[in-house]
């Protein structure tokens, strides 16, 4: 057995990816599923206001993008994948700390 942990993700590792209805491959990053979870916890789901309180964190401008990038594409998918509650406790600390103190990376630890 290894004592070596695996460090976790930076934002720019994949965290789903799925087909939408024309065979289109979407991928989701771990900075998507943070601020679904940011979204979805602290904002009632509600991209607006997500987008609004984007501009008050580190690196507001790509937060926003985030934020504009899942706000369409829930629009044209008709909804974004569910987050399973054990994913959105696992991942919930680290998602508003990501959302108010973190930039957005685009690196990968694995």
């Amino acid at each position: 057995m290894s004592n070596e942990t695996l460090a976790g993700p930076l934002g720019g590792e994949t965290y789903l990816e799925f087909e939408d209805t024309r065979g289109h491959t979407i991928t989701l990053s771990y900075n998507d599923l943070w601020m679904m979870i940011v979204c979805q916890t602290s904002l009632d789901g509600d991209w607006i206001r997500t987008r609004q309180a984007a501009t008050l964190v580190a690196d507001a401008a790509r937060k926003r993008a985030v934020v504009d990038r899942l706000w369409e594409l829930e629009q044209v998918l008709g909804g974004l994948p569910p987050v399973s509650h054990s994913l959105l406790t696992m991942h919930m600390e680290r998602a508003h700390n990501w959302f108010n103190k973190r930039p957005v990376l685009t690196d990968k630890n694995w």
